[in-house]
């Protein structure tokens, strides 16, 4: 049985794991998402792409994972807007709830054309089981290179969280689905 676990957002990624211990990690796909614009950040002059996630891209990412007619499960966070934000910890601005709703709908729908197995999770409840709950988002990344040493290499980097939560949403899948 192969688990896809997706870490949904503009800087998520998407994660293979299989009954046999092996594992793959990869960003989502994004794709331009309108006109360049200018933006001055810091009182520096740049121009910024909007983005968006590519369903397509996604979709393909998925069938590159699993063969059809393969068995698997695809696990994603229960990612919702927070009107009241999140003590502001994660800029959850209108923009950003927005960007993160859409990307789930993309998410959902890329799932739904698979006709794979879906299984949505509180982001409490995978966290909890691998001892999250309350820690800062390097904790996922050493928990998952110690699930994953194989993976270490792709999981170093500070921004790496997102690679290192989609593995653990899938091995999380696996002990649901077993």
């Amino acid at each position: 049985m192969i688990v896809i676990g997706i870490d949904i957002g503009l800087t998520g990624a998407v994660a293979a794991v299989d009954s046999r211990g092996t594992a793959s990690v990869r960003d989502l796909p994004l794709i331009a998402d309108g006109k360049p614009r200018k933006v001055t950040r810091a009182g520096k002059a740049t121009t910024m792409q909007p983005m968006r996630l590519d369903g397509r891209g996604l979709l393909l990412l998925i069938r590159e994972f699993v063969p059809i007619g393969e068995a698997a499960l695809i696990v994603f966070e229960d990612v919702r807007a927070r009107p009241g934000g999140n003590g502001d910890e994660h800029g959850n601005t209108m923009h950003s709830q927005g960007s993160m709703m859409r990307s789930r709908g993309i998410v959902e729908g890329v799932a739904d054309i698979t006709r794979l197995d879906v299984r949505v999770v509180q982001p409490q409840t995978w966290k909890r089981h691998f001892g999250l709950i309350g820690k800062p988002k390097t904790a996922s990344a050493e928990t998952a290179r110690g699930l994953f040493p194989l993976l270490a290499a792709e999981l170093k980097r500070v921004k790496d969280h997102n690679r290192a939560e989609s593995l653990l949403l899938a091995k999380w899948g696996q002990g649901v689905h077993s």
